[in-house]
């Protein structure tokens, strides 16, 4: 029967009749993270835009690797001739480019851990080299110990300063080669810790710890142990969380009530609806994150990945970060957090999704915690 003119087709069912990729990983969506811009200021990282595929997993590890193993052979040189300060530039350079190739690999890829092991061998030079801003530490968590970096604040001496704890997400590297978000935080008076957990870099391929739905499980052990520290006012506690963490920071702050503030870009409220369902070719890594068998079990256990009768258990500041246009995370979900959150004071902010981050959001997180935390 042919269908009226002035009828359109409800938006759901035209996604079935264009989009049905049957068949096909992912539903045929392309994984739309696996790009490098050309208008980059590097030009290392401009060559591996020339010279890689778009969207093509295999092409992106060849050439991220290539740039890689080209400044670590720079490194290497310089260090020979005793330039270490230099040296210690290349071999970041080389952790970040092996950080690159490695973060989208699938979890059954060989070349996943053989990158793995490279980033951990040049960001361990790296700092071999000079002093490191931050000091290793090991988190108990329910019998295993979870790597983390934790970033003193700078100051005098015998001060408790406040301190804001980075949740990752479902691409979560504890290690990287160039400054992160760290030094803002330091430089703001604050402390910051990052840790690898469950789920996350090293502890999810080396220690086969899968990230839980109770993500403030993890919270808990981490704040055990910033409490203990001299340094770190366990009365100004933040989180912060990104991507998928835009769900296990706010979960955390249901429960664990000494967090103080949350902010999140990506925020989101029922990760099957959010992500699963939204982003078809993510599901293979959530699956191999949760340690499901497959992906009927991940949309099982994913399922209880969600704040739906329990978004008003946050109580302390909440501020919301989501990208109006994010083709990874459904926006929507940040707003159903926000409106749901009913006992938090609480904040949207567009521009710190997925997608094009604008500096002066970034800054305004950093600036909001500094408010929120009294640095």
């Amino acid at each position: 029967m042919q269908e009226s003119p002035d009828k359109p087709l409800a938006n759901d069912e035209l996604e079935k009749r264009l989009f049905p990729g049957l068949g096909l990983p992912g539903g045929g969506q392309l994984d739309v993270r696996v790009e490098v811009s050309p208008l980059h200021p590097d030009p290392d990282v401009r060559e591996v835009a020339r010279r890689c595929k778009p969207y093509n997993i295999d092409s992106w590890h060849t050439e991220w690797t290539r740039m890689a193993e080209k400044n670590e052979a720079l490194a290497a040189g310089f260090e020979d001739e005793g330039r270490h300060v230099t040296a210690h530039d290349f071999y970041r350079r080389a952790a970040e480019f092996h950080r690159r190739a490695l973060v989208y690999m699938p979890e059954a890829d060989p070349r996943m851990m053989q990158s793995h092991f490279k980033l951990k061998e040049t960001f361990d030079k790296a700092w071999s080299l000079v002093t490191p801003p931050f000091e290793r530490v090991e988190i108990p968590y329910e019998g295993h110990l979870l790597d983390a970096l934790f970033y003193p604040a700078r100051g005098k001496a015998g001060t408790r300063f406040p301190v804001v704890y980075n949740y990752g997400g479902a691409d979560g590297i504890l290690l990287r080669g160039l400054e992160g978000d760290a030094a803002q935080y330091v430089r703001r008076g604050m402390c910051f810790i990052d840790v690898d957990g469950p789920g996350h870099g090293a502890t999810l391929r080396e220690k086969k710890l899968y990230a839980p739905p109770d993500s403030e499980r993890v919270a808990k052990a981490v704040i055990d142990y910033l409490v203990t520290r001299p340094d770190v006012d366990p009365d100004r506690i933040g989180l912060h969380g990104s991507s998928m963490g835009g769900y296990s920071g706010p979960r955390c702050a249901t429960e664990e009530k000494r967090i103080k503030a949350v902010a999140v870009w990506s925020g989101a409220y029922n990760l099957m609806a959010d992500i699963f369902d939204f982003y078809p070719p993510i599901q293979e890594r959530l699956r191999w994150l949760m340690g499901a068998k497959d992906l009927a079990d991940a949309r099982e256990r994913i399922k209880e990945f969600t704040l739906v009768g329990r978004a008003h258990k946050i109580e302390c500041p909440l501020l919301v970060g989501y990208n109006h246009d994010d083709r990874v995370m459904d926006p929507r979900g940040a707003v159903r957090l926000y409106e749901n959150a009913v006992n938090a004071p609480r904040e949207l902010l567009d521009g710190v999704g997925h997608g094009e981050k604008r500096f002066d959001r970034r800054t305004f997180i950093v600036d909001w915690f500094a408010r929120q935390l009294g640095a």
